[in-house]
């Protein structure tokens, strides 16, 4: 009987990861299946999809009497039959309408569905691709992808924007009220420019799936991006619309406050407990050597201070307030032990950057103190 031979490791590793693109409300049935594509005598392709795109895996293994075949099986099945078994050599056999996995001390059987069902999704008119190295996309969409929104009325700031210009490549997100950028130095073959907005759900994929070390190659084309590995490859949907123009909105503030992140990051989770619940405003008082933090909620008679010692400070004295929460997330995710915060008035943006790190830039819209 045709069949194929593969590690239990490889085959569930792989279907696993695939798997995180299958949304739980898929419009078309076919996508609560992975479709096997049996390529040749030792690799199989696992394809996994939803509306907005498709993951596939390249899988080692050994197969017979197989090569051209293509079938279904449905994912939540094959992956909990698969989950327990042991590290071991798997005997698939496959025939028109069943797949039985055999393994040590046991088998078990599902029925496999016609693959000519499965919709496959293609790069059209794709430009010349390009390629960056792993490790400077993965820290692109590391440091920025926590900042998407989630509005269905502003669907561009549900994503992440792409800009590749001839030396450099730009990764940014916002959701209106912060911003979160990361450029990086690259020399790129091809010196021309292009930009898309790569989904935020895409852009968590990516982050996951991506090797520091390899490289990743980039095909644009009308509608879809695709994004190519070693072993995956994810093609998706750009979202359709024109992104902010980013760099206008980050102002060049002169106040400029240094500080150790940990100490302030650790002050603030404690301040904003008592803050209010419906703003959680939190008011940062800036003066030559320290930050004075300070959270209100009148409706339960709640409140907090705490200090924290600037490093330096090259500015005058400052209040200003912040959503606690969002500050949070920005700082969470800067990766240098200090912080400079940097500020002009009460009404404009905060901008948080790292000392002789010019790569990452925070952008926070500020909060009335008169709530």
């Amino acid at each position: 009987m045709a069949h194929i031979i593969v590690s239990k490791t490889e085959l569930y590793s792989k279907l696993s990861i695939v798997s995180k693109i299958i949304s739980g409300k898929n419009t078309l049935p076919a996508y609560d299946n992975f479709l096997f594509e049996v390529d040749n005598d030792s690799l199989v392709k696992v394809i996994a999809g939803e509306d907005g795109g498709q993951l596939s895996a390249n899988i080692d293994c050994t197969a017979e009497n197989l090569s051209g075949t293509s079938f279904m099986l449905n994912a939540k099945t094959i992956l909990d039959g698969l989950k327990d078994i042991p590290e071991q050599p798997l005997k698939i056999e496959v025939d028109t309408k069943t797949v039985c996995v055999r393994y040590s001390n046991g088998r078990f059987e599902m029925a496999a569905y016609d693959s000519s069902e499965y919709p496959k999704i293609a790069i059209n008119s794709p430009e010349p691709p390009y390629s960056i190295l792993g490790s400077k996309f993965l820290s692109g969409l590391r440091q920025v992808q926590f900042c998407c929104a989630n509005d269905e009325l502003r669907p561009v700031m549900n994503g992440v924007f792409l800009d590749k210009e001839s030396d450099r490549i730009t990764f940014v997100a916002t959701d209106g009220s912060s911003l979160a950028l990361y450029e990086e130095k690259v020399d790129f073959q091809r010196k021309d420019k292009s930009s898309f907005i790569l989904p935020g759900k895409m852009a968590r994929i990516l982050s996951k799936i991506t090797s520091a070390a390899e490289d990743v190659l980039i095909s644009i084309g009308s509608d879809n991006v695709s994004f190519e590995f070693a072993s995956f490859v994810l093609i998706c949907r750009m979202v359709e619309g024109r992104y902010p123009n980013y760099r206008s909105v980050i102002p060049d503030n002169q106040n400029k406050a240094r500080l150790a992140k940990d100490s302030l990051l650790s002050a603030l989770k404690r301040v904003s407990v008592f803050s209010s619940t419906s703003s959680s405003l939190v008011i940062l008082k800036f003066d030559s050597n320290k930050i004075t933090l300070s959270g209100r909620d009148y409706a339960f008679s709640y409140s907090a201070e705490e200090s924290v010692d600037l490093i330096s400070y090259d500015g005058s004295k400052i209040e200003i307030g912040f959503n606690s929460n969002k500050l949070i997330d920005l700082l969470s995710n800067v990766p240098t032990e200090e912080v400079i915060i940097s500020l002009n008035d009460p009404s404009r943006a905060g901008v948080i950057t790292c000392p002789d790190e010019s790569s990452i830039t925070y952008l926070l819209m500020p909060l009335s103190i008169n709530q």
